[in-house]
């Protein structure tokens, strides 16, 4: 049974539907009821607020200082705000919806149309993969568990204390059960639930649409390399082995240009969040070693390493379209062009001459997303995080 070849709207439904978790929709999907979009609306902008009413009330704390009166808050608060940077930051990228809808526009009609064509590009082998969705599902989890992590040790404590603690996730609310009605504390739980869930939203579909765009960027890469390895020129068909070429050096032009459409949307992000994700691994791994392997330091050290992964997954992805950028060059050069016409040789030139020149995934042109930006940042993160333990002991 032939397996089916997967559609570009397929691609595009992963960071769209993850988006749709806080009620943004980024491709204005027209078979929705107008019902459907209001609700969608409405809820965004609730999850809005409420991320504006939990980063005031920090803001408050902060310059009060009264509250904030032993290290472990102080590294806390250090990981709230480079948390909240780091997604705000992603999600005023993401809120460049004209931008992302003319990229994602263009990528579809570059998109191989018939199965025949979709089946030689290889488009479900570039599909996201089985882990890579139980990762997103798994990252969502882990930040999931870190909201309600407090209400399930307070219903612990209520079975084997007798007593209901009423702890709640975010150190900036402070609630006193013998003062307050419980409805207060509902509210605050409420407040903390919405604004985590567009933190988390706003960090992990962001890079998700990175990823869809690259993706594509890196296929249709792969598929040129393909097609000039296995083409043989020959001065007896000059016409149509110029013709080949033509559109070779049109289409790498044009792929050039659509990543540096992408490095314009998503580099000023990918710069400040590779500062701030240093930042929130240095902080929450001090905080973990402060507070132990409780429940909410389980549930630390698992949201440390789903971070590191799609940190990870950002910097492979700048890789494979430096490596196959260069490898065009190679292709270009290796394959059978002895026999070619001398005007074939010229395209081929051009080509090889244009690959010397990497495209790159960049962040705002300071640096090259790779693998050794990977390892860069979790050495920084390294350093940092013992930098700040000598502090405190």
């Amino acid at each position: 049974m032939k397996s089916v070849q997967r559609s570009y709207e397929n691609f595009a439904a992963v960071p769209s539907i993850v988006f749709r978790l806080m009620g943004y929709n980024v491709l204005d999907a027209p078979d929705e009821t107008r019902t459907r979009r209001l609700v969608m609306w409405l809820y965004r902008w609730i999850c809005t607020c409420s991320h504006v009413v939990c980063v005031g009330f920090m803001i408050f704390r902060m310059l009060e200082m009264t509250t904030i009166d032993n290290v472990s808050l102080i590294i806390r608060y250090a990981t709230l705000v480079t948390y909240v940077i780091n997604s705000d930051t992603k999600h005023a990228t993401a809120m460049q919806r004209d931008s992302i809808q003319s990229l994602n526009r263009k990528l579809s009609e570059l998109y191989p149309k018939s199965a025949l064509e979709r089946a030689y590009y290889r488009v479900n082998e570039h599909y996201w993969s089985r882990s890579f969705l139980a990762m997103i599902f798994f990252y969502i989890g882990s930040s999931i568990m870190v909201v309600i992590g407090p209400i399930l040790q307070s219903i612990v404590a209520y079975f084997t204390q007798q007593q209901f603690t009423y702890q709640h996730c975010y150190p900036y609310f402070i609630y006193n059960p013998e003062q307050q009605p419980i409805w207060i504390y509902v509210g605050i739980y409420a407040l903390e639930w919405l604004h985590s869930t567009h933190m988390v939203v706003s960090n992990i579909a962001t890079d998700l649409w990175l990823l869809c765009f690259q993706v594509q960027i890196c296929m249709h890469f792969s598929c040129m390399i393909r097609s000039l390895e296995e083409y043989q020129p020959n001065l007896m068909h000059e016409r149509a082995d110029k013709h080949f070429l033509a559109q070779m050096v049109n289409k790498h032009e044009y792929l050039v240009l659509l990543q540096n459409d992408l490095n314009g949307i998503f580099g000023g992000s990918l710069l400040l969040s590779l500062i701030t994700t240093a930042a929130v691994l240095c902080t929450v791994s001090v905080y973990v070693l402060i507070q132990g392997l409780n429940l909410e330091g389980i549930t630390y050290v698992v949201f440390i390493g789903t971070s590191c992964m799609q940190l990870f997954l950002v910097c492979n992805h700048g890789q494979q379209v430096l490596d196959l950028s260069a490898d065009i060059g190679h292709a270009a050069y290796n394959h059978n062009w002895h026999n070619a016409s001398i005007a074939y040789k010229k395209y081929l030139l051009i080509i090889i001459i244009r690959a010397q020149k990497p495209v790159e995934l960049s962040a705002m042109g300071y640096m090259p997303i790779s693998r050794d930006t990977f390892k860069q940042m979790m050495s920084v993160t390294y350093r940092g995080l013992a930098m700040i333990r000598q502090m405190i002991e």
